[in-house]
């Protein structure tokens, strides 16, 4: 499947790991990250100990969706998630077509929230650098990663005490994260490859995966009626950003939809 669309995006994402590299080469970032298992353990639990769990979104902006939030206190918007019930955090920590930063993960540690960083890793550096930013997981997407890299990406970051989301937009890559070990497996209604979403991919792709996963829907959950809608297919969570950005009241919407899923 053709990445055309995307190969702006990652050669944006390549050349500032290069530049970051230069500054600490992967050898010395090898040696200074400490694994810390705790952190993955205590992401997954998050996902796990709910009826249904929310993994909730710090994201400025997107290509498909434009500006959501110019002027944002990334702290506040985590708190008002952690009011609202989240269960963890996404954090986009891509700078040039996302808005977000890597600092942003710190900035929210104060929310007290497990915490995802959510960017287009592409090399055990971004990776190993995850866990230097304080991420308890990471997100890996089978669209940019050919095998064996997906495998070999899955297994440094939990050796590292990171958790893995592998996000997946057909029946090929989820076979691929079906023969890995990720701890939780998304299906993105977007596909990536077009920027069209259809969360029948979701309704179709989320009952395939087995119960010893953690069962994410991603994107185009705009509504209550869509979070029913994968829920019934089987996810576990949901992972939302843009509904939750443009809201004024983020925790009061939270909260609603949680007590109308029963969560």
């Amino acid at each position: 499947m053709s990445t055309a669309r995307l190969e702006p995006i990652l050669a944006s994402v390549r050349a500032r790991a290069a530049a970051r590299r230069a500054d600490q080469s992967l050898a010395a970032l090898r040696a200074s990250v400490v694994p810390q298992p705790a952190r993955r353990a205590r992401f997954v639990a998050a996902l796990r100990e709910r009826p249904f769990a929310f993994v909730t979104e710090i994201k400025r902006r997107s290509p498909s969706a434009g500006v959501l939030a110019r002027d944002i206190d990334v702290l506040e918007r985590a708190r008002a998630y952690a009011d609202g019930g989240a269960a963890a955090l996404s954090v986009l920590t891509e700078v040039d077509h996302f808005a977000g930063s890597p600092a942003d993960l710190a900035r929210v540690e104060p929310a007290g929230l497990p915490r995802l960083r959510k960017d287009f890793l592409l090399d055990e550096g971004m990776v190993l650098e995850s866990r230097a930013m304080g991420a308890d997981a990471v997100l890996l997407l089978a669209v940019c990663l050919p095998d064996p890299l997906l495998g070999e990406l899955c297994a440094t970051a939990q050796e590292h005490g990171l958790g893995v989301l592998l996000e997946v937009h057909h029946e090929r890559e989820l076979e691929r994260a079906l023969e890995l070990c990720p701890d939780c497996i998304g299906v993105n209604a977007r596909d990536l490859t077009s920027f069209q979403v259809d969360l029948a991919t979701s309704e179709r792709l989320l009952p395939e995966i087995p119960e010893r996963f953690v069962r994410v829907a991603e994107s185009g959950l705009e509504t209550l009626a869509d979070l029913r809608r994968v829920r019934a297919a089987g996810a576990n969570a949901a992972l939302v950003g843009a509904a939750l950005m443009r809201c004024a009241d983020p925790a009061r919407l939270l909260s609603s939809w949680r007590e109308g899923l029963g969560a």
